[in-house]
């Protein structure tokens, strides 16, 4: 907070503050004090670096010499104040009396002084008598001896004025408006000054305070003249006592990073030990009107670059790389699903390379998601390949990026691969086995060295990636037949996690069943629950090929033929069941496909249908168009087809 100090006799000091106030309202946060001088002269350290003192010059000499701090600024006489001041002295009498601290006031060597002594006296037609005094006992002293020898009017400072006063002679104060107002605006003009010191000042300590590194400035000799939060932090230095002003050589113990900062070296992008921690440090030197001034130093933890390096990666790609899928999200009680998630649990806690196998759809990115959620990377990007679903020819790029003009199209900039992004996260390479052999081989150096290689540069990047696989095909063949390598084979399948298929965990058919319901179809839950034990037999007795997939196509038709809970009924639901699991048979079989075509099927099963609701109807084509929800027109052509037939 910005403080104001007035310090002088009345009425001096009433005309100081008088001005002070009619100006305060431009200055918020201002403390306007009147304090009496010789509490200061007693008390000289009471006034702050800060604080501005206003005061007489008698006391700006005596506050200078005894080391009072702050800003002091003393009352000037100004020539026009003074004249008017000896106009009025003469209008009381004949013979002036003008007292000055320390020397006399008129001299003509004055520069500020238009007149001498005998020019004044002829204009005014007075006599005028100059005295001088040191200590304000002196002044008194003076001030009563002229009162003894008849002398009625006395000019000076405001200690001059109530002297005289007080003993019942004319005291005319020498300091006018236009001495005070110029003593107030000097006095507001450091206050602002203050105040844009103080902004720039918070302003610096609000950067510092909220950069992301840590910043020392030290000054040719290696004093710490300025040390951020962060650096403290960074140093072990939090617990310390106030560091500032020390040397940097009595702050830190012998290190590289001691010897770095001492040394008054320029850095750039130097990788630096402290402790236990390694730096990533640069220094500036500080140059003052092309002299050597100190120098700056940021610098920061690698591990903390590394993180910030993840987030940037991941929202320049502008993907949403994350694991929604917990363990807990895995449907199943059977003793084959209890025993997978128990083992992909144990392999979470490892950060060793998985090689998913199980056949399609039985959930394996659900459960790479779930490892990589429980695992020590779980706060770290999950990003997931489908390797049969880039173009060969993309690969590369798509996998480990590439460098601007690396090829026809490139964006420029380049574009970090799949792995980069993954950076210190999983990733999840779907359909492993699809790989072409050429990859393969880029593959297995870069799960070898943990560096990738841009398209178009000749530097790597390194990487830190945990690799989840997944096939649906037998790696072993592959193998067998020189269409997957052995070594890349071993370095993806250090542990490896098989998935049951959904024929072999009919316990959990009724689990899914509701889970799945309450997930798409809440509004049939109740019918569900009633008729479970019904489809049941059904569900069990057919052998799921697609797995988890199959399951819920079946469902989707399933709920798709019953239409509303209202229409549900024993004998409808465990129908449209059957119907539904038929589908899949007619699409699925081997020995059907060889006899009718798809197209074929599709169409029975339409037809099927359609008759289905035309008995619903009482043969009313007009609503049962409606219920398919197809037009009329189309309803009376498939029917005509089937009649042609």
């Amino acid at each position: 907070m910005l403080k104001l100090l007035v310090t002088g006799s009345a009425p001096l000091d009433d005309y100081v503050k008088k001005a002070i106030d009619e100006r305060k309202g431009t200055m918020k946060n201002l403390t306007l004090q009147s304090m009496e001088s010789k509490y200061i002269l007693k008390n000289p350290t009471y006034i702050k670096n800060d604080d501005i003192l206003l005061c007489g010059a008698m006391l700006y000499e005596e506050f200078k010499r005894l080391g009072v701090r702050g800003h002091l600024i003393p009352l000037r006489i100004q020539t026009a104040d003074f004249l008017n001041a000896l106009a009025k002295a003469s209008e009381t009498d004949c013979e002036v009396n003008l007292i000055n601290y320390r020397e006399e006031y008129i001299r003509s060597s004055k520069d500020d002084l238009k007149f001498d002594e005998k020019q004044l006296e002829n204009i005014f037609k007075i006599k005028i008598n100059q005295h001088t005094y040191i200590t304000a006992e002196d002044a008194e002293e003076l001030v009563y001896k002229l009162k003894e020898e008849g002398q009625k009017v006395v000019v000076g400072s405001g200690l001059v004025v109530k002297l005289a006063r007080d003993l019942g002679m004319r005291g005319v104060l020498w300091y006018g408006s236009e001495s005070v107002n110029l003593l107030v605006d000097i006095a507001f003009n450091v206050l602002e000054a203050k105040v844009l010191e103080q902004s720039n000042q918070k302003r610096q300590n609000y950067i510092l305070e909220n950069f992301n590194e840590g910043v020392i400035s030290l000054n040719v000799i290696g004093r710490i003249i300025n040390i951020n939060h962060e650096a403290l932090k960074l140093l072990d230095l939090e617990g310390e006592e106030e560091v500032t002003t020390k040397p940097i050589n009595d702050i830190l113990p012998q290190s590289e990073f001691l010897e770095i900062l001492s040394s008054n070296e320029v850095v750039k992008d130097m990788v630096v030990s402290y402790k236990n921690k390694t730096f990533f440090l640069n220094t500036l030197p500080i140059r003052v009107n092309d002299n050597f001034d100190g120098m700056l130093a940021l610098f920061s933890d690698t591990k903390t670059l590394e993180l910030q390096e993840n987030k940037i990666r991941r929202k320049m790609n502008n993907k949403a790389d994350i694991a929604k899928y917990h363990f807990s999200d895995i449907v199943g009680r059977s003793e084959q699903t209890k025993k997978a998630i128990s083992k992909a649990k144990k392999f979470a806690r490892s950060d060793s390379n998985i090689l998913i196998l199980g056949e399609s759809g039985t959930g394996k990115e659900l459960f790479a998601q779930s490892i990589h959620n429980e695992s020590l990377r779980a706060k770290q990007p999950f990003v997931a390949i489908n390797c049969a679903a880039i173009p060969e020819n993309l690969l590369e790029s798509e996998f480990f990026g590439y460098n601007e003009g690396a090829f026809t199209g490139a964006k420029k900039g380049g574009n970090p691969g799949l792995f980069e992004l993954a950076h210190n996260g999983t990733i999840f390479l779907d359909e492993i086995g699809e790989i072409p052999l050429s990859m393969q081989a880029k593959l297995l150096r870069v799960l070898q060295e943990n560096v990738v290689r841009r398209v178009g540069s000749s530097t790597g990047i390194p990487i830190n990636v945990r690799v989840i696989s997944a096939t649906n095909v037998n790696l072993i063949e592959e193998i067998k037949k020189r269409t997957f390598r052995m070594d890349l084979y071993y370095r993806i399948g250090v542990l490896n996690l098989f998935l049951p298929k959904l024929s072999n965990r009919t316990d959990d058919l009724g689990l899914l069943v509701e889970s799945f319901t309450q997930r798409k179809y809440p509004h049939f839950q109740e019918v569900i629950e009633h008729f479970l034990g019904d489809m049941l037999p059904l569900l069990e007795e057919h052998q799921w090929t697609g797995n988890i997939r199959e399951f819920e196509n079946t469902m989707e038709r399933l709920f798709a033929y019953i239409e509303s809970p209202q229409n549900a009924t024993k004998s409808k639901v465990v129908a449209y069941l059957k119907e539904a699991i038929e589908e899949n048979y007619f699409l699925l079989d081997d020995s059907h496909v060889d006899k009718v075509s798809y197209h074929e099927v599709v169409q029975e099963v339409k037809l099927s249908k359609i008759k289905e609701v035309l008995e619903q109807t009482n043969g009313n084509k007009k609503e049962a168009a409606k219920i398919l929800g197809i037009s009329r027109s189309t309803l009376w052509r498939r029917l005509s087809e089937e009649a042609e037939a």
